[in-house]
């Protein structure tokens, strides 16, 4: 009678060297994922692929700042943008953008010398502490005195609320008939718009542009139900020469997307105007 016991050791052991080997992939990947960021946008590899072909920039996460501009100016002087991607991250795209950011960093430094990101720092800094508060008046040229020259003027105003560090969607009027929504510099919604008499009627769509399509509000969007699209969802009306009071005609939409970001208020109810683009 033949045994098959070598037989069965031979598969015992095919099995235990699988199953070893299966291990090690899977926390190969999930180190290479969670640890380097390797699968991500922005890591050590995207980094050196982008200064090999001079595409020098710093990935900031995060809410756009009120002073972005001024801070995009100081970098763009020296030859590099500043990249926003954001709020709604997961721990795989912090981590990649830090070791992005280092070598990023580490090719500057080389270019301008050593402490050279220190001194930079200091200068936004400086940025930041010089920036135009709040409470500073708006400009005459920038108040209104009706809907219809808010309509008229499609240049850069931007009409949002601001609490603390924390920002709604801002609103533009860029285009005619258009309104222009921003949740970040990354990702614009648009809305078709009817001026009546004394009210701004904004009407639900989906149009958005974006270079992303995982933030949270895209996410809730894409939920919500066609046969909200053509409707009123926005009244807008002047409150003064520099607010926009906003109703919400259809609460169960607004509902669904300020859920998907309880610590931001996306749609408020008054929009102040401000002298600055966000």
């Amino acid at each position: 009678m033949i045994s098959n016991q070598p037989q069965n050791f031979t598969l015992k052991r095919n099995i235990t060297y699988g199953l070893l080997i299966m291990l090690l992939v899977c926390g190969l990947y999930l180190g290479l994922r969670f640890a380097f960021g390797l699968f991500t946008p922005f890591n050590c590899w995207t980094a050196g692929q982008d200064i090999r072909s001079g595409k020098i920039q710093i990935v900031e996460i995060g809410e756009i700042p009120l002073n972005f501009d001024q801070k995009q100016k100081l970098a763009n002087s020296y030859g590099f943008n500043f990249h926003l991607f954001g709020c709604d991250v997961t721990r795989d795209i912090i981590n990649g953008t830090e070791y992005y950011n280092k070598q990023m960093v580490d090719h500057l430094e080389r270019k301008f010398g050593s402490g050279w990101w220190t001194k930079f720092q200091n200068k936004l800094e400086s940025i930041d502490k010089k920036s135009t508060k709040l409470q500073n008046p708006i400009p005459k040229k920038l108040q209104y005195k009706s809907l219809s020259d808010i309509i008229a003027d499609t240049t850069y105003n931007t009409w949002v609320e601001l609490k603390d560090s924390s920002a709604s969607l801002a609103i533009h009027f860029m285009q005619k008939n258009t309104l222009t929504i921003s949740y970040s510099s990354e990702c614009w919604l648009m809305f078709s718009y009817k001026l009546d008499d004394t009210k701004i009627l904004v009407y639900w769509d989906k149009n958005i542009d974006t270079k992303y399509n995982d933030f949270d509000i895209l996410k809730a969007i894409d939920k919500i139900d066609k046969k909200y699209i053509g409707k009123t969802f926005m009244i807008l009306e002047l409150d003064n020469d520099t607010t926009l009071k906003a109703t919400y005609p259809i609460p169960n939409l607004i509902r669904k997307i300020k859920s998907s970001r309880k610590e931001r208020t996306f749609f408020p109810k008054k929009y102040n105007l401000v002298d600055y683009y966000i």
